[in-house]
């Protein structure tokens, strides 16, 4: 692997965690002048890859903490977890309508190591130090001042990475973390409807089988409801465990844009007459459009009524006590 200079990687990002020449590594693209205005970090990376012929150098993990030392990076100001399919990327949306705001959606590199947490760094092994100064030091990479206006930097994690919440905190102690969160049946009818990559076993079953608490020879027998409905549990379990005073829990049911403006003002942020407009335009809209010209509809009820037999069975089973005891929680 060619060496990299630290200096030479300044406004870089990395885009994916890869394996070269059997190694771990990073592939990077540069982000001088580049706005992560798309509501997922791989769909900025789509755009960018489709317009411009951009190089990407490849490194070695330990170019992220290079980087950390010498570059011109901003702490986080929020981080937003979440149990998928409940309001994150309209929260992240939000966001964006601030002036000089970074928000990074679910960018592969900073879930990927997270994610090592389950295969690979058992609690209080040399390996969890190790992963957490890099996950660290990725978080970093993406607060870099790369257009000269930057003021806040949210990170939205993807949702499997919300099992790591006690890790995520002991790294950044004060640093403000949401929870949003949805009644089961309904998360469940969407995933089961367009099944996400993390709840495909096949590609990564080690892992898989740590978010739903079974054995890797389990979890090629569990269908997709169960274990769907498992992680669920598992999700609003980790939420209710690692709530603190820097800790928001959001029912779906509960947005609206006073409730974003409201959030957004805990973070130490007063938002001007035009961001809170923005912000009202955004939640009027579907979240996941990058172009934003779908206007949003609730899907709440419509959810319920079409759920299954089986998906109301396996949500009673598996996730609804946790997420009723976390309801009542807050």
């Amino acid at each position: 692997m060619p060496r990299t200079s630290p200096e030479q990687l300044k406004s870089w990002l990395p885009v994916d965690a890869i394996i070269e020449e059997g190694r771990p590594a990073l592939a990077w693209m540069d982000f001088s002048e580049v706005v992560l205005a798309e509501p997922f970090f791989h769909e900025t990376v789509e755009r960018l890859s489709a317009i411009q012929k951009h190089s990407t150098q490849i490194t070695e993990l330990e170019a992220l903490l290079q980087l950390e030392k010498i570059s011109d990076h901003l702490p986080p100001t929020a981080f937003i977890f979440h149990s998928s399919r409940c309001g994150s990327t309209l929260l992240a949306n939000a966001c964006r309508a601030l002036d000089g705001s970074i928000v990074v959606g679910e960018a592969p590199v900073i879930d990927k190591l997270v994610s090592r947490f389950f295969t690979d760094a058992g609690p209080d092994s040399g390996k969890e130090l190790l992963y957490l100064v890099l996950v660290k030091a990725a978080i970093s990479a993406f607060g870099q001042r790369r257009l000269g206006n930057e003021r806040y930097f949210f990170v939205k994690f993807a949702c499997t990475s919300s099992l790591q919440m006690s890790r995520l905190r002991r790294i950044f102690p004060t640093v403000p973390f949401v929870f949003l969160y949805r009644d089961p049946v309904e998360v469940m009818v969407s995933n089961v409807r367009s099944v996400p990559q993390w709840m495909r076993p096949e590609s990564n079953p080690a892992a898989a089988a740590a978010i739903v608490d079974v054995g890797v020879n389990q979890v090629d027998a569990i269908g997709a409801a169960e274990f769907c409905a498992r992680a669920l549990g598992r999700f609003f379990s980790e939420a209710d465990s690692n709530r603190d005073l820097n800790t928001r829990l959001i029912n779906y049911n509960q947005l609206s844009p006073e409730l974003i403006v409201e959030l957004i003002r805990s973070f130490g942020i007063e938002p001007s007459v035009r961001e809170t407009g923005t912000i009202e335009k955004v939640t009027r809209l579907y979240s996941k459009d990058p172009n934003r010209t779908q206007t949003f509809v609730s899907d709440s009820e419509s959810k319920k009524s079409s759920a299954s037999p089986l998906i109301v069975e396996m949500a009673r089973k598996w996730a609804m006590r946790s997420y009723e005891r976390l309801n009542n929680s807050k």
